[in-house]
């Protein structure tokens, strides 16, 4: 099973011929990562300074 880095990796280099909603849609998910990574790291830098004021 490839997994999604791979699969970046091949539709940027235009090896894969995807189609436009289904591209579309893999953008959507990629772009919601980046934002829910974003949260992520605000949230445990958030617990941190937290932890350290406990």
């Amino acid at each position: 099973m490839q997994k999604l880095a791979n699969w970046q990796n091949k539709t940027n280099r235009s090896n894969i011929v995807a189609t436009e909603p289904y591209y579309t849609g893999v953008v959507a998910a990629l772009e919601g990562i980046k934002q829910l990574k974003r949260q992520l790291k605000i949230a445990e830098e958030e617990q941190e300074i937290l932890n350290k004021e406990g």
